[in-house]
């Protein structure tokens, strides 16, 4: 009887253990992320980039219209840019004239070539002369008349999938990425 007791009870804690162990939760999934093209403004031109994040969050920075869009640069070797989301730290007024002023001086340029391709065009800005660190992103949509038929978020913006991990943000399989957007 006593032999009995005691199988019964090693079958017992083994089943409890068994089951126990067993996981039953699936794993959460982490959303996809996509990526929007755009230029970003460098002494002597402009350069490929990317703004990377859930369809979510890509569609609350570019669809904002009365607030500025904040960037922050998540690798440095590439032009690679994430929306920022809550308080950001305002540089001095240097960098906002120097911003200021090279957006004034190409804005016509960019409004044309929105209005000649009906795509938006994405450029982000920067102070490096007077510093801070500062990314602001300008949207120029396209105002002619050809151009004003309504197209989808994802067709507007030309979402792409963007199927890299926060550890290859510095790969040169990024660099190529960007560069045949």
């Amino acid at each position: 009887m006593k032999k009995s007791i005691q199988i019964i009870g090693m079958l017992a804690i083994t089943l409890v253990t068994f089951f126990a162990c067993k996981k039953n939760e699936v794993e959460p999934q982490k959303e996809d992320r996509f990526s929007v093209n755009m230029q970003v403004a460098i002494k002597g031109g402009e350069e490929n980039a990317v703004i990377i994040g859930t369809k979510a969050e890509l569609k609350a920075a570019l669809t904002e219209k009365e607030k500025t869009v904040y960037l922050k640069k998540v690798s440095i070797n590439n032009n690679v840019f994430i929306p920022i989301v809550g308080p950001v730290k305002d540089p001095n007024g240097l960098c906002w004239d120097e911003i200021n002023a090279y957006v004034d001086a190409h804005r016509a340029e960019w409004q044309a070539t929105a209005n000649q391709n009906c795509q938006t065009i994405l450029v982000c800005v920067t102070c490096p002369n007077s510093g801070g660190g500062l990314y602001i992103m300008y949207a120029f949509k396209p105002t002619s008349p050809k151009c004003m038929v309504y197209e989808q978020f994802e067709m507007q913006y030309s979402l792409a999938a963007f199927n890299f991990g926060d550890n290859e943000l510095e790969s040169e399989a990024i660099a190529n990425f960007i560069k045949r957007r």
